[in-house]
């Protein structure tokens, strides 16, 4: 059995991760030669492998290794094939000792077509014994491979340098990959914005962190990024009243973790300005800390209906300021008209307050296509009020078209 033979009929059996280069074997210079003794040893380790008689393999391979003056392409493959029967004994320790033994040799002696069958599995297994500085190097000598990693390796090299400290590094790869998948009109991979995001976290860059969360849920939609995310734009400066009570019927609608803390600041300021709806959903969630709607509720609801009758009558903040109250009251039909005709009045000193009103009711009656174009409208210059738009329209856009995530 030639060198050139036992190289491919032990890639081909790999077991973790590492692929078979026979059309790129091929093109390639013929292998180096090995001893004959040698060669004899790995073939026998072979046969042996092919059989799953793994411990007769490394027997083989024993007596390769007590073959004096080995050259390195000859410790590269005597550990190579220790490797395959390592991980065919689920050894994973033993695998990683040998991996690394293959991948420390002199890089002149291992051909460019076995490189990657030969960093990759290093890499894995240092990864699977908590290596990372180990990770972190073959990930290095992975990536600079001929032809370049795939994007599955890429996946893989990126998280090696993450959990290797590498955060400048695994940042640069993944947000390679964002840049390419925005320009191609595709959702990035949520494992390369996880990456992104942790590792500005890790930096300290609290302001490209947040920019990442939005960015998370605008393509992914977590519950868990909903809620963190949420949770810090309750916190944005620059809020305003009518803000908090945007983000707090966000967050019933949306489903997530409502703390007791944040349902007492949404209650709090709906109780400020008299939206006893929101009060009362803010009760229900553990809030506190502000006047509860008892009986206020029951009352306020007999007089909707003249409120109603009145509405073409009187000028356009009356009616969004009703609309405001029907929304939280679930009538949504009647705020959407009542915010509509509003509008058609003018005279709310916010002139974002109708659309914002009816892109809710939209929302709140599952017509998310329509409250997607309704919120698209609305244009805000405060960034606290603007990131209350986005996160809404994130929600709608979410909603009407469920996010398929990308590559994981």
């Amino acid at each position: 059995m030639t060198s050139k033979f036992l190289i491919a009929a032990f890639s081909a059996s790999m077991l973790f991760g590492a692929n078979a280069m026979a059309a790129d074997a091929a093109k390639a210079p013929p292998p180096p030669k090995m001893n004959a003794a040698i060669q004899r040893a790995l073939s026998d380790a072979q046969k042996a492998m092919n059989a799953k008689d793994y411990p007769a393999a490394l027997a083989a391979i024993d007596k390769a290794k007590g073959i004096s003056a080995p050259s390195q392409y000859e410790i590269l493959m005597i550990n190579r094939f220790a490797m395959g029967a390592h991980v065919g004994l689920q050894d994973f320790a033993a695998a990683a000792v040998d991996a690394a033994a293959a991948a420390d040799v002199d890089p002149a002696a291992i051909p460019d077509v076995d490189k990657p069958a030969v960093y990759k599995p290093a890499l894995q297994l240092a990864m699977n014994a908590k290596q990372p500085a180990q990770a972190v190097k073959y990930a290095k000598l992975l990536m600079a491979t001929t032809p370049p990693p795939s994007a599955q390796d890429m996946a893989l090299i990126t998280t090696a340098l993450y959990q290797g400290g590498d955060f400048a590094g695994a940042t640069a790869i993944a947000q390679k990959n964002i840049d390419a998948a925005t320009a191609a009109g595709q959702k990035p991979a949520l494992s390369d914005l996880q990456i992104v995001m942790n590792s500005q976290v890790k930096l300290n860059d609290q302001a490209g962190a947040e920019k990442t969360l939005e960015a998370l849920v605008a393509n992914h939609g977590q519950a868990a990024d909903w809620n963190q995310l949420m949770a810090v734009a309750l916190t944005t400066k620059g809020m305003r009243d009518i803000d908090y009570i945007y983000m707090g019927r966000l967050m019933f609608m949306q489903g997530g973790t409502v703390t007791a803390s944040d349902a007492s600041l949404i209650g709090s300021t709906a109780s400020k300005l008299g939206f006893l709806g929101e009060v009362q959903e803010s009760e229900k969630r553990g809030g506190t800390g502000f006047t509860p709607a008892g009986d206020k509720v029951a009352a306020d609801k007999k007089t909707i209906p003249a409120q109603i009758a009145a509405g073409p009558k009187q000028n356009g903040l009356y009616n969004v300021k009703l609309a405001q109250a029907l929304y939280g009251y679930g009538m949504y039909p009647e705020a959407i008209a009542s915010a509509q005709l509003g509008k058609s009045k003018g005279g709310d000193p916010d002139p974002t307050e109708a659309d914002m009103v009816i892109g809710q009711a939209q929302a709140a009656s599952g017509n998310y296509a329509a409250a997607a174009t309704t919120f698209a409208g609305v244009q805000q210059s405060n960034p606290a009020a603007a990131r209350v738009v986005r996160l809404w329209t994130y929600y709608v856009k979410g909603k009407a078209a469920p996010a398929t995530a990308a590559a994981q």
